[in-house]
């Protein structure tokens, strides 16, 4: 795997393309959740319509011959799917849209790994000299930090507050013009509403809470991800020959 990793463009570029296909299915049962209708359009690349497939299969086909427009294309397409998923993923969290955001980002990551990169290289030569390749994996730290933001985010949210329906309270199936004033509270947090009030006494939605906090922590990871990946590599230490070591005098 670690050398079609650095050296299989074209099977990468294929395992992108068979990535798309799982992503029909995934994007079918997920645009429900996200309020989707038939003539509603909804902020995600993939929908049950596969129109786009010989567009994205064609885009490949280019990238593989070494485009560099077409596979900055691909990036932006991915990004933007996995951007739409990863901003809503507390309100649509269910196991297709866990999928279809983990699809986004190995698509991501096949797009820049070591092989498509130099692929779309006009000098070959000059790519595999490139300095060495900075390691792909995030250091702890970095996870940890994604953790923190987000729950920083997370309760910067309880900020957003609106009137809401206590849970539990009043009688069952009924809805908000139907429930008596003291079911209704006002509730804080986005996208979930994880804290209400009820009889001036704080409730907390212990599930709306995670869901929020995993939401941002992703986002946030995300965010401080990209810009570790644009740091400059440690240079390479010096090899000196024997030839080139001062002779002692």
């Amino acid at each position: 795997m670690a050398h079609s990793w650095r050296n299989n463009a074209s099977g990468l570029l294929a395992i992108y393309l068979l990535l798309g296909l799982a992503a029909v299915a995934a994007a079918t049962v997920a645009r429900p959740a996200l309020g989707c209708s038939a003539s509603a359009k909804c902020w995600v690349p993939y929908d049950d319509q596969p129109f786009w497939l010989p567009v994205l299969a064609y885009l490949a086909w280019l990238v593989s011959r070494g485009g560099r427009t077409s596979w900055i294309g691909l990036i932006g397409w991915s990004a933007l799917g996995y951007t739409a998923v990863a901003t809503t993923i507390a309100s649509v969290w269910s196991v297709p849209a866990l999928s279809l955001l983990a699809i986004y980002a190995i698509q991501i990551a096949l797009l820049t790994s070591p092989a498509v990169y130099q692929r779309t290289r006009g000098d070959d030569h000059a790519a595999l000299s490139h300095p060495r390749a900075r390691s792909a994996r995030p250091p702890p730290w970095l996870i940890s930090t994604g953790l923190l933001a987000g729950l920083v985010v997370t309760l910067l949210y309880l900020a957003n507050m609106n009137w809401a329906p206590i849970p539990g309270c009043g009688g069952p199936g009924e809805s908000p013009d139907q429930l008596p004033a003291r079911c209704i509270g006002l509730a804080q947090g986005y996208p979930l509403r994880f804290l209400t009030a009820d009889q001036n006494i704080p409730v907390i939605n212990k599930e709306a809470l995670v869901k929020d906090w995993a939401q941002w922590s992703l986002v946030s990871f995300s965010a401080f991800y990209l810009l570790w990946l644009r740091r400059d590599p440690a240079p390479e230490p010096t090899q000196v020959s024997a030839a080139e070591q001062p002779v002692p005098q």
